[in-house]
């Protein structure tokens, strides 16, 4: 059992790979998985997100939203914010949050729930992502892998 997952969800739709660009900015910065640590780049999950809660002390999930924000703002909803969050993280078929009801009214969410939204502009297919959700993902990973650093110190 991984102690810690980190899901990056996306799409190869320009803004949409926001989830995408903070996997791969963690990855820069050194953070690489191992025994208590899985990464994953997840192209729009649907239901399978919710096998992925399972097992699992602590899931960071970062997706695209769209709540009329600037492009590049970044939000965090801890477990018990994202259930009123109704702007929508996610244009994928079962959303992200459709599929984290599922799983709460399943028992299967685990003790800690961080859902990071990442404000996107245009989600066209095939696009390249914009600036702003560059130095969003970066900035986001930065972040994160502070709270890593922070958890392994008091473990």
């Amino acid at each position: 059992m991984s102690r810690v997952r980190i899901l990056g969800i996306g799409s190869p739709s320009g803004d949409d790979q926001a989830g995408w660009l903070t996997v791969d900015a963690l990855s820069a910065l050194g953070v690489h998985p191992d025994r208590e640590l899985a990464i994953e780049k997840l192209d729009r999950p649907g239901a399978h997100l919710v096998s992925l809660l399972e097992n699992v002390d602590w899931v960071i999930l970062v997706d695209a939203m769209q709540s009329g924000g600037p492009p590049g703002r970044t939000q965090r909803f801890d477990r018990n914010a994202w259930p009123d969050y109704r702007h929508g993280l996610s244009s994928h078929g079962l959303g992200v949050l459709d599929a984290l009801s599922l799983a709460r009214e399943f028992g299967m969410l685990p003790p800690r729930l961080d859902l990071y939204g990442i404000e996107i502009g245009s989600a066209s297919p095939c696009g390249q992502p914009g600036h702003e959700i560059g130095a969003a993902a970066q900035q986001l990973a930065r972040h994160i892998a502070t709270e890593l650093t922070a958890m392994a110190r008091h473990a």
